[in-house]
């Protein structure tokens, strides 16, 4: 995606929201942290849609899809987040509303607890807890840590690493590639909790989507080594790397 079609994709959903009267729209995930790293917005593959109230962003999807005569608009089963492509951007809505574990984290840190907080602390690491609130250009930093922890470049869950990772599994390869892609160094928690539920990954995650990984991942040398500490050896099947660069072109 080259930076005329992102910003022409984000002012589209600035006038969605507008006409709407959405006011409780924010990008989350990779764009912001692209801002806040001083990376080229050429690092931004799909822009992320998160929303203040329970269920809107999946609404506001249907509305930016009509308005930009969306090629292709799908629900994912796992996590019913809404996908809405045009041309070559996908634009990714939030699915399913934040698990309640997170509640007394977000208290903990002396958050309101908002549901756009909820959502915030429902994500992976605080490198992608930042958000923008569509029409504005202000980065905040709900958690308190974002901008730290990509300022000391560590890769540092929001919850407890020992409560995520066993959760979600696939964070322990999103950890990786985002530690040999920046330089940025995992948490010694983090790490910890990868080591003790690194089985887990090959139980909860599809052959489809752990082949997908292995083709992200073979893009950088680094990933190797780190996977070698965890005993994860699924990198090392090529037809796995295949499968995953086959099942990415889709």
């Amino acid at each position: 995606m080259n930076s005329q079609e992102l910003q022409a994709a984000i002012k589209l959903i600035e006038d969605v929201v507008h006409e709407y009267g959405v006011l409780d729209a924010y990008l989350v995930g990779g764009y912001p942290r692209t801002l806040a790293m001083g990376r080229p917005l050429s690092d931004v593959h799909d822009l992320d849609i998160a929303s203040g109230l329970p269920g809107r962003a999946k609404e506001l999807a249907g509305f930016v899809a009509t308005a930009g005569r969306a090629d292709d608009i799908h629900q994912h089963h796992r996590t019913t987040a809404v996908t809405v492509s045009i041309g070559d951007i996908e634009i990714d809505f939030q699915g399913s509303e934040p698990h309640g574990k997170v509640a007394p984290f977000v208290r903990l840190a002396g958050v309101e607890e908002t549901p756009i907080a909820m959502n915030i602390f429902d994500r992976d690491f605080t490198m992608n807890s930042l958000a923008i609130k569509v029409g504005t250009s202000e980065i905040l930093d709900i958690t308190k840590r974002g901008l730290n922890d990509i300022k000391a470049k560590r890769v540092v869950t929001i919850i407890p690493a020992d409560i995520k990772v066993p959760e979600d599994p696939l964070i322990i390869t999103r950890a990786i590639r985002m530690s040999a892609k920046y330089g940025f160094e995992i948490d010694r928690e983090l790490w910890m909790a990868m080591r003790k539920y690194s089985n887990k990954l090959e139980q909860k995650l599809s052959v489809h989507r752990l082949a997908i990984e292995a083709f992200v991942l073979s893009k950088y040398p680094q990933s190797k080594g780190m996977l070698d500490l965890l005993g994860i050896k699924f990198l090392e099947a090529p037809e796995m790397v295949e499968m995953g660069k086959e099942e990415s072109e889709d």
